[in-house]
């Protein structure tokens, strides 16, 4: 069987269409990549986890329709995913080619769509057959036995794996959780984070202290992201100065927050400050956050969870916002699942009661990713994952 799909600017689109596919089922012999500029993508090493020995060709098929309308209409297409890529390149699909079936994977929210593989819930998307209008059931294939039991996935892969279990049954694991994982995984959100998003559309630039980078992680950058203006959370030289003393520390049973809050704070920050002083308190955040306000073109508020340095700091002159009120929220799995892996030895992941994957205990440095041991052999999607990451790396995409 032939499938073809469409190629795109954003590879993480062609990978998830091809996938999406072979999750409803589709058995490919050949896999064709159509797109107006061809790339070389390698998909030999995931077909052969579902245990097809696919040829992948990509095609260039040029710009504009009517280089797509001559030219399609020779290739030879049983299957045909118009998901991906321009509207031109699926109308071209739709109404010249031979393909007997063309389909489209509709989501709703299509923002949610930029991610790896199974990211996004498939319960979420609906495959339809565009010339019936009929929708295609899922399929959740089988790998094949003999595939690395361990493999390192990223957070995002680590979030699409329970996803793509949950195709399968009920998906559980151990519900034992530290709140600060609950925390930065936004099981649990502080009130307050509404209030920071108000301030960034009064434009607003923010400090926040070290227990904000423990307790919200990764989400601190976003809810102080302005579309229009870009990253409105400036780093701190005193947070910065203490998480390095935290995380430099040879104190055995060091608590791993400190180095989950650095990890955050390097990713939100791509650069960190240069200071000649190693100091870091709370004393000093609010001198730095004093003289900041001073200089800065908008106003500034500090975020901070320590009632202490919330008093002080509005007695000084500081518009402060702190973070006090916890309220239920929505879980990221993978956030949390990478959370707790620094605080227990495994977690195992099982399907309607039956093992099928465990987190090893991770350790610090590391760079977001976690170690998962496959149990289930014959769905070893944790593997599929890590290799579709590969794809993406090698092709210089992180989407």
């Amino acid at each position: 069987m032939i499938f073809a799909t469409l190629g795109s600017n954003k590879l993480v689109t062609t990978l998830d269409a091809i996938m999406t596919e072979i999750f409803t089922g589709v058995k490919p012999d050949k896999i064709l990549i159509l797109s107006e500029e061809a790339r070389r993508i390698d998909l030999s090493e995931v077909m052969k986890a579902f245990g097809f020995n696919v040829e992948t060709e990509n095609l260039e098929l040029g710009i504009g329709i009517n280089a797509w309308r001559d030219k399609i209409k020779d290739i030879e297409i049983d299957v045909a995913d118009i998901t991906p890529g321009r509207k031109y390149m699926a109308i071209a699909v739709l109404n010249y080619s031979k393909a007997k079936e063309v389909r489209y994977a509709y989501l709703k929210e299509e923002s949610k769509g930029y991610n790896i593989f199974g990211y996004v819930p498939l319960q979420e998307i609906t495959v339809y057959d565009v010339r019936n209008g009929v929708s295609i059931p899922y399929d959740p294939p089988k790998t094949v036995e003999n595939l690395p039991r361990k493999v390192e996935i990223d957070v995002e892969s680590l979030e699409a794996l329970i996803n793509l279990y949950s195709l399968l049954g009920n998906v559980d694991y151990d519900e034992d959780f530290e709140e600060i994982c609950r925390l930065r995984s936004g099981d649990i959100r502080f009130k307050e984070e509404e209030k920071i998003m108000q301030y960034v559309k009064d434009r607003y630039f923010f400090l926040a202290d070290v227990n904000v980078y423990v307790f919200l992680g990764e989400r601190l950058g976003k809810i102080t992201w302005s579309k229009e203006f870009g990253p409105r959370l400036l780093a701190s030289r005193s947070t910065y100065n203490e998480l390095l003393r935290h995380t430099t520390s040879t104190q055995k049973g060091e608590d791993p927050k400190f180095h989950l809050a650095m990890s955050s704070y390097r990713r939100i920050h791509k650069q960190v400050p240069v200071s000649e002083s190693s100091r870091g308190s709370d004393v000093v955040l609010i001198e730095e956050a004093k003289a900041l306000k001073k200089e800065l073109p908008d106003p500034l508020a500090l975020i901070t969870a320590d009632g202490g340095v919330g008093t002080s700091g509005t007695s000084q002159g500081v518009k402060v916002i702190l973070l006090h009120d916890k309220v239920k929220g929505q879980r990221n799995v993978g956030e949390l699942l990478f959370c707790e892996s620094f605080y227990k030895n495994n977690i195992e992941i099982s399907v309607n009661g039956e093992p099928f994957a465990r987190i090893l205990k991770s350790k610090f440095p590391n760079e977001r990713k976690v170690t998962v041991e496959t149990l289930k052999a014959e769905y070893n999607y944790a593997y599929v994952l890590s290799k579709l990451e590969e794809i993406m790396k090698n092709n210089g995409s992180e989407n």
